[in-house]
């Protein structure tokens, strides 16, 4: 069953649409949005298209933890680049060990060159539950 699930693609499991912020947005506001949709990530745009992501984690080390104030510090200054990414296509188990490869928890789903959703550790832990 587990190898089932394991095998079924990521687009199944991902969040969608992601959550999106602009590349001169203030960390204030990025937090509110990200508290009022109840996620932990925010990809960052510029141009039309993505240059970044902002997690949970940036914002605790490089806000926070760094005593700089969210309401003027800048997406831009604060999000991890490039957005790393897998194909709506894959399976689960691919995208579980992109994490563990990468030390990430998060990937941007993409279906056709757009980012279409977020699929998470936390995602991928629910769906395998009996």
């Amino acid at each position: 069953m587990a190898e089932e699930k394991l095998s079924q693609p990521v687009e199944r499991i991902m969040r969608a649409p992601p959550l999106t912020a602009q590349f001169s947005d203030n960390v204030s506001t990025i937090v509110d949005r990200m508290v009022t949709y109840d996620v932990g990530c925010c990809i960052i745009m510029s141009g039309g298209g993505p240059v970044g992501i902002v997690t949970e984690r940036d914002i605790l080390e490089r806000v926070i933890k760094s005593g700089k104030e969210p309401s003027k510090t800048l997406a831009q200054d604060v999000m991890s680049s490039p957005v790393l990414t897998i194909d709506n296509n894959k399976p689960v188990s691919h995208a579980l060990k992109m994490m563990r490869d990468k030390n990430v928890r998060r990937l941007a789903v993409v279906k056709g060159g757009k980012i279409v959703g977020i699929v998470t550790e936390r995602r991928i832990l629910d769906s395998l539950a009996p």
